[in-house]
């Protein structure tokens, strides 16, 4: 075992410890540790073959696979950071990312190298459908020392801004991880999260450092809780980590009374409020599992956890701090300081989301909360108008910008609402120009092709005009009533 400073050297160090094991599953393909690092290897050289260095992005847009994990790692070997883009989501927004980020390179599917090759040039097939192409400008931007990879959330400005984070703080989380839940080479990890979901982190690199078995789930399957239910149990997997929906449509729907799951010791969950209703439901079909509720923004990774009780009857804390992190609240908000905290957005000054007191930096992250009895944050609320659906970050001024770029409407206002099951609902408030056709059919697919699909509201409120408050802005709290 080689002391790790750098991301790639996980799984070098596995590839060296167990090398005939399995790394990854997905579907009906296997491949062992020694395979994968050799496949890591190639994609690194064909890298280089184009100059990237450890001053450049790579973006990668594709659906999971094993080639994509290959992609990652060979990156990383560059020295290079890498950009996971969600290929799901409109053309356009991810054209966004992909110049914004200045990219040297882009690994993606031969179908959506289409919509890129004025851009890019091909050069050369790496396999299960993807290709490696160069990006045309010679001049780009030079990424931090230490950068690993750039996720792009929802931004308050309209646009989606990309959260930077080094190998240093990543690897400040995987060891924390290692610390608190003791994995081993025999555990089976999902893959649940897509990997530009900050979830995937923990699947992946946690696994790797272990030498366990991850198994990657396909997006099409991913919210398919009949699938999933199998899926948990033939694959024999030990340790599960998604957000609360997911796990609440699989107690619901997965009929997973069917199956048994002696092999699930773990089960964390993390990016929203998991109701309580919901969460002693699942127990009760999977009891025999520890189960974690785990937070964190995506600029922190998991700053908090709590390990749920044999019994709880109230509402689940977000708990305390983790031991890599230092902690604080300043008028209710939670502030973290430590090296696992993100470098910062790429290229755009964020001073407002730091603070800075006797030389000690601290992340604000938005959240209220306060401390219940036994020491544990409980969540209260947001500062700001950014709100979680599905795990997803969702800020509201991203939705209300797509929307008034559309012709037939005059102005628009979207608010975010806990609905009567604990899940979050998002009302757009819509005035037309005179005579435009009020169908929520139409303004929900004009949506779809514009945003990602959760980004997508809920419902559409057609609306003379907007209310507003007496120094003449938006009456948000009015239009929350009305929803």
């Amino acid at each position: 075992m080689h002391k790790v400073n750098k991301l790639y050297q996980l799984l070098e160090n596995s590839a060296e410890q167990f090398p005939d094991k399995t790394s990854l599953i997905f579907q009906e393909k296997k491949i062992s540790y020694q395979e994968l690092n050799s496949a890591a290897n190639q994609i690194k050289q064909l890298l280089d073959s184009i100059d990237v260095s450890e001053e450049n992005r790579v973006a990668i847009c594709a659906p999971k696979s094993i080639e994509f994990v290959a992609s990652i790692f060979g990156i990383l070997k560059t020295g290079a950071a890498y950009l996971p883009v969600d290929y799901t989501s409109p053309i356009e927004r991810n054209k966004f990312i992909i110049e914004n980020c200045e990219v040297s390179a882009i690994i993606l599917t031969k179908e959506l190298f289409e919509s890129f090759k004025n851009e890019f040039s091909f050069v050369a097939e790496i396999g299960n459908n993807l290709i490696l192409a160069k990006n045309n400008k010679t001049t780009l931007k030079k990424s931090p020392e230490d950068l690993a990879y750039v996720l792009y959330t929802s931004g308050s400005t309209g646009n989606p801004k990309g959260v930077m984070y080094s190998n240093e703080g990543a690897l400040e989380f995987i060891n924390w991880s290692s610390n608190t839940f003791s994995p081993k080479s025999d555990d089976c990890f999902s893959s649940h999260a897509p990997f530009h979901f900050d979830l995937s982190i923990f699947d992946l690199y946690v696994s790797i450092k272990h030498g366990a078995t991850l198994v990657l789930i396909k997006e099409e399957a991913a919210k398919q809780p009949l699938l999933l239910a199998q899926l948990i149990s033939e694959q024999k997997i030990s340790i599960w980590y998604s957000t609360p929906s997911i796990l609440t449509m699989l107690s619901e729907y997965g009929k997973m009374e069917k199956y048994k799951y002696d092999n699930l010791r773990l089960i964390l969950f993390a990016g929203e409020v998991f109701p309580i209703t919901k969460f002693i439901s699942l127990k009760k079909k999977v009891s025999a599992a520890v189960y974690y509720n785990l937070y964190g923004p995506t600029e922190t990774n998991v700053c908090t956890y709590f390990k749920l009780p044999e019994n709880i009857e109230t509402s689940i804390p977000i708990g305390k701090i983790c031991e890599h992190y230092q902690s604080c609240v300043i008028e209710d908000e939670l502030l973290i300081n430590g090296a696992g905290v993100m470098f910062g957005y790429w290229n755009v000054p964020e001073k407002d989301s730091f603070y800075t007191e006797n030389d000690k930096v601290w992340y604000k992250t938005g959240d209220l909360v306060d401390v219940d009895g036994n020491g544990n944050y409980v969540f209260r609320g947001r500062r700001d108008r950014m709100v979680k659906r599905n795990g997803y970050r969702i800020e509201l001024d991203e939705i209300e910008t797509a929307l008034s770029k559309h012709s037939d409407i005059v102005i628009n206002a979207v608010v975010g609402k806990i609905d009567s099951e604990e899940q979050m609902t998002i009302t757009a408030f819509v005035v037309l120009r005179n005579g435009q056709e009020k169908s929520v059919i139409k303004m929900k697919e004009y949506c779809m092709n514009h945003l990602p699909s959760y980004m997508v509201p809920n419902d559409f409120i057609f609306v003379e005009d907007l209310p507003q408050t007496s120094s003449n802005k938006v009456d948000y709290q009015k239009l929350k009533q009305l929803a």
